[in-house]
């Protein structure tokens, strides 16, 4: 791998409950911008226009300019609807990045986007790297931070395999150790490439 020049875009993927969200923190400490796909989806449920539009295109989703999450679960085991609004949903994450990455096009970055292959995005990016945990270990966070069986399943059918993933991922990150060695492994991949 070659070390990083400057304005490097990194695009962070991995499997449910891997560790991305510790790892955009580790970025940022050492000067990376970051962008978060899941919070960029998380404004969308309160951005205006893309209620209305969601409302325009699903209108039983919403309720007084509000989207229905308990609706918006049900209506997601139609394959047809989840290809829809997933597209939308894509749709509008990407202009928030890609507009992330214009106004930081002279800073190394990196965006946390879980459906990173799914979404076809990468190349986007001059590098994907990849959080490898088991699917036990995976199971196992998921579980204990909250999430249902249910979900975990739903969102686990939804995604490429880990082993597809790494694959095509130029950067493989392995986390079923502490936080602390994640932390130090993470690190040191991270000064190997800005050094």
């Amino acid at each position: 791998m070659h070390t990083l020049s400057k304005g490097i875009k990194i695009g962070l993927t991995g499997s449910i409950a891997s560790g991305k969200s510790t790892a955009l923190n580790v970025f940022k400490a050492y000067g990376f911008q970051v962008f978060s796909a899941d919070s960029a989806v998380s404004e969308l449920y309160h951005d205006h226009e893309f209620v209305t539009k969601v409302y325009r295109m699903f209108p039983h989703l919403v309720i007084e300019h509000v989207i229905d999450k308990s609706k918006l679960i049900i209506s997601l085991n139609d394959p047809t609807f989840y290809k829809q609004y997933i597209q939308l949903i894509h749709d509008h994450v990407l202009i928030k990045m890609m507009a992330f990455l214009s106004e930081h096009s002279q800073d190394h970055c990196v965006c946390e986007v879980p459906l990173l292959f799914e979404a076809s995005w990468q190349d986007y990016f001059d590098e994907v790297w990849c959080i490898v945990v088991s699917e036990t270990t995976s199971h196992s966070r998921a579980i204990s931070r909250g999430m249902s069986e249910s979900t975990y399943q739903f969102l686990k059918e939804k995604q490429w395999s880990i082993e597809e993933k790494c694959a095509q991922a130029d950067v493989l990150v392995h986390n079923e150790f502490t936080l602390e060695e994640f932390i130090t492994s993470l690190t040191y991949l991270i000064k190997e490439r800005i050094s």
